[in-house]
């Protein structure tokens, strides 16, 4: 028998990943969960024999119609839409009440660290999802939690790559040398499945994916062997500096990598493997 599992998220980056990757398998129905059943991006998925709902995170009478009968959802909330910390907590309360009502056998959450307490500085887009994290915990929610590295696809979208005057090209992550957790947000999909396949194996624990630990000079070496004559190299910058670069979120994303260079990491290329 099919299971149905709920996607957050799914016309998205995490979301997408793993609606894709559940998708190609039978074992699956995919229930994409949106607000915009319309966007082409839902559509496209439908096309591939999803069921699409609308639903709002803002809203929370919607969410629970959204994930009625499904065996599993996979949640994800986007801080980066409206940089709102307050919001972004309350819609992840909202969800995980809503999965709890449903009775959701396994919610798969895609968390992060809980910088305030780990480092003893804030970085909402990080402490935002650890609070929702720990909120899930206390309902006693049927919960894996995993934590994404770094996506290889950021380089396509986020533009921090930047063309200098001499023609070379100067990646604008601050890591001051320090290797970086990194990963394709595509290839995750795979991963989230094997955690719905295998549920008394990975539920109420936290993984911690990764593909490879690497420097962004490292990053800036491979693209330049493969983009020759391109020229890439990393930033000087430090994390500080960023922090005063002065656009929208610059605090935050700051000390998002100040957090990844001085704290461990609790990723895991093998486990990501597996």
């Amino acid at each position: 028998m099919t299971k149905v599992i709920a996607v957050f998220g799914a016309t998205g980056a995490q979301g997408g990943g793993v609606a894709n990757a559940l998708l190609e398998d039978t074992d699956f129905e995919v229930r994409v969960v949106t607000r915009n059943a319309s966007s082409d991006e839902a559509r496209a998925l439908q096309e591939r024999g999803a069921d699409v709902v609308q639903a709002n995170y803002d809203d929370p009478g919607t969410l629970g119609p959204a994930m009625q009968g499904a065996y599993g959802a996979f949640v994800v909330i986007n801080y980066w839409e409206h940089r709102d910390f307050h919001r972004a907590v309350m819609q992840g309360k909202a969800v995980a009440d809503a999965a709890k009502s449903a009775d959701v056998q396994h919610v798969v959450f895609s968390t992060l660290e809980h910088v305030q307490k780990i480092a003893g500085f804030p970085c909402q887009h990080f402490d935002s999802k650890a609070l929702v994290d720990e909120y899930m915990t206390s309902l006693n929610l049927p919960v894996t939690f995993v934590k994404y590295p770094f996506f290889y696809e950021n380089y396509l979208k986020a533009r921090k790559i930047l063309k200098l005057e001499d023609g070379t090209y100067e990646i604008g992550y601050p890591m001051e040398g320090a290797s970086l957790d990194g990963g394709s947000v595509a290839d995750l999909g795979f991963a989230i499945r094997a955690i719905f396949k295998n549920r008394g194996q990975w539920l109420r624990r936290s993984v911690g994916f990764s593909a490879d630990k690497l420097t962004i000079q490292q990053h800036a070496e491979i693209l330049s062997k493969h983009l020759a004559p391109k020229v890439f190299k990393a930033t000087e910058m430090t994390a500080e500096q960023f922090c005063k670069l002065g656009f929208p979120g610059a605090e935050d994303l700051g000390n998002g990598f100040k957090f990844c260079r001085i704290h461990a990491s609790a990723r895991s290329d093998a486990q990501k493997r597996r």
